[in-house]
């Protein structure tokens, strides 16, 4: 009896874990790819770090997003806590045991934080200084940076892209998968559908142009994003506020979280933007 109980139990764990695998299905490499594509080009085009790499370092370093950092914790690059890290965190071995790891509510968090780090720290300044679409420089410039202990670190990352004809993102823009999105959303399976399409398209006010002067500063948009300009003043990027704007819509549509966003520009809770205003985003 007491055996037969066993082997039921046995059997019991053995389907548990037969549907714990079937949810933690793995993801392939063209999955994440089509996935998460969109948000490496959207990063080049806020920052300039050419989509090529922040797809191959998020592929190298999540494990094509199957890694336990990446499904637990949304950390597609490996990104450690740090002093300043005051979010939410998960302990991992790396290189020394259970080190501290930063946590993000999702992976768009991940790929900001890992653009912000690159743009903040010193020691990856020389990186901006070099072609946007030289991913092999700017590979090299990592590993020579200290992102990784791994000696073949530049070469993994240029295996990647070249394997994976990564470079052609860094020539893509958002509409190639926005475009794509409008298709779907308004391809509907009925009238009554397309009625509610058309009424809704409608109600919707036209997307602003976006500012390609700071009228105030005299200064000349280098790119656009989200339907702003962005400036630059003293190594600093910045957004113009439009009539109406509140801080969570400007942080939504530059890819930055609203609290970040109050901490860049130093505004409390309570604090509103005004028409004109600057904002800055780094």
């Amino acid at each position: 009896m007491k055996r037969f109980l066993h082997i039921m139990l046995a059997v019991g764990f053995a389907i548990v874990a037969l549907g714990a695998n079937a949810q933690q299905q793995t993801i392939t490499r063209a999955e994440y790819i089509e996935q998460y594509a969109p948000l490496a080009v959207e990063q080049q085009m806020l920052y300039g770090i050419p989509a090529s790499i922040t797809l191959a370092q998020g592929l190298l370093e999540s494990g094509n997003g199957n890694s336990r950092l990446a499904r637990e914790a949304n950390n597609h690059f490996g990104i450690k806590c740090g002093s300043s890290w005051d979010g939410e965190s998960i302990r991992h071995d790396d290189d020394a045991a259970q080190e501290c790891f930063r946590a993000y509510s999702s992976v768009e968090e991940s790929y900001i934080d890992h653009s912000l780090i690159l743009l903040e720290r010193k020691w990856y300044r020389p990186l901006f200084d070099l072609d946007p679409k030289d991913y092999k420089a700017w590979a090299h410039g990592l590993k020579k940076a200290g992102y990784a202990t791994n000696p073949l670190y530049a070469e993994l990352l240029i295996k990647i892209i070249e394997d994976n004809q990564l470079y052609k993102y860094d020539n893509a823009l958002l509409s190639d998968w926005q475009s794509d999105k409008q298709e779907e959303s308004t391809a509907p399976d009925t009238k009554e559908a397309t009625a509610e399409v058309v009424e809704e398209v409608a109600a919707e006010p036209e997307p602003q142009k976006p500012q390609r002067v700071d009228v105030d500063n005299l200064r000349v948009a280098l790119h656009s994003v989200g339907g702003y300009g962005v400036f630059s003043e003293g190594g600093r990027r910045y957004v113009v506020a439009a009539e109406g704007d509140n801080l969570a819509r400007v942080a939504k549509a530059v890819g930055v979280s609203e609290r970040r966003l109050r901490r860049i520009n130093g505004f409390d809770k309570e604090r509103t933007i005004f028409a004109d205003e600057r904002i800055f985003i780094e």
